[in-house]
């Protein structure tokens, strides 16, 4: 199984970012239903270790949290743009949150092999198959002042990654609210999936 654990974006705030990616030609643009803020990518386990990695979730406390999105930016070597994204905006409760499920993956007795680069907060709005830089670069420079709504978070979700024949995609197999009272069903039965995921 690929797992990440992150946050929902809103229906609606969604289907206004999915244009900025659609509109901008070799752009593979992430579908509304798609987009999520990332805050720990955990990548291949094996079903046991999902089940302990659901207990060591399920026991984090959180405060709900308003979140806004702010601006565009893009993850970028010096030779390609890779990932066109969008920001939100500072929120230290959601940074906390994200350390929180970091520490509880590291203290498991067997740890998974997590990515450790530091928690930069965005929304994947694209991923870059050969859209010129110039273009993409202007998108960025055009938004300069793109927000969105304020919406709350009041729950954090593991999320499965499948391969499919038009790029990945991120379904909710458990969420937690921080007081263990709204958990859906995890079901670890599921044949193992790899998919690709950013």
């Amino acid at each position: 199984m690929r797992l990440f654990v992150g946050v929902e974006i809103p229906g609606d705030v969604a289907a206004e970012l999915y244009p900025l990616a659609r509109g901008i030609k070799g752009l593979d643009a992430q579908t509304p239903d798609n987009m999520h803020i990332t805050l720990k990518f955990i990548g291949n386990v094996d079903p046991g270790l999902a089940a302990e990695i659901d207990q060591a979730l399920a026991a984090i406390a959180f405060e709900p949290f308003d979140l806004q999105v702010q601006g565009l930016n893009v993850f970028a070597s010096s030779r390609k743009i890779r990932i066109f994204w969008a920001g939100v905006k500072d929120q230290p409760v959601m940074r906390q949150l994200a350390s929180r499920v970091e520490n509880a993956l590291l203290a498991l007795e067997e740890c998974p092999d997590m990515d450790m680069r530091k928690f930069t907060p965005h929304i994947t709005l694209g991923r870059n198959r050969n859209a010129a830089r110039a273009t993409i670069e202007q998108a960025v420079a055009d938004h300069v002042s793109l927000s969105s709504r304020v919406f709350t978070i009041d729950r954090f979700c593991l999320y499965q990654s499948h391969a499919t024949t038009d790029g990945p995609e991120f379904r909710v197999i458990a969420a937690y609210d921080g007081k263990d009272s709204e958990r859906q069903a995890l079901d670890l039965a599921d044949e193992l999936v790899t998919g690709d995921f950013e």
